[in-house]
């Protein structure tokens, strides 16, 4: 009985999970859309390349881990380059919305490893670790997208 009260929650975690694989709208879809169709970003790469070296649980979440802290700096990289080319107004409103973004990351964090955590299985912790990393790769891309938008000449 058990077993059977715990499946709705498990298929919803396997719809997250597979939700979260899916384009995530930004402020520039045609750029995501192009990057995604036609080249994985560099950190994907090397995620991938990571896991297909070390395919354990311990591998696959050490790579994630490792794809998040990139991702984290490639967010932070987009962030000071707009912060550079903003106007005063702007790089205010920029800075707000970090903030909040900031506040809205960590309670998604909570609420991953909240859910996570009450899970039987590793695979569990593979999953919270990827979603962690997906959170910062969409701010990563959104910040990037925002930035070429404005400052990068096609």
């Amino acid at each position: 009985m058990k077993a059977l009260s715990k499946w709705p929650l498990s298929l919803f975690l396997f719809a997250a999970l597979a939700l979260s694989a899916l384009p995530y709208p930004s402020l520039n879809s045609a750029v995501s859309a192009a990057e995604s169709e036609n080249e994985k970003h560099e950190i994907d790469i090397f995620v991938d390349k990571a896991m297909d070296k070390d395919p354990s649980t311990a591998g696959m979440i050490k790579a994630m881990d490792e794809g998040e802290k990139l991702w984290d700096a490639e967010l932070n990289k987009y962030y000071k380059l707009l912060s550079e080319k903003l106007d005063k107004e702007s790089k205010a409103a920029l800075k707000k919305a970090q903030l909040a973004w900031i506040t809205f990351r960590d309670a998604e964090f909570a609420m991953i490893a909240d859910i996570y955590s009450k899970q039987e299985g590793t695979m569990y912790r593979v999953i919270a670790v990827s979603l962690r990393m997906e959170v910062v790769k969409r701010r990563a891309l959104d910040l990037k997208n925002l930035y070429q938008e404005l400052f990068v000449t096609k």
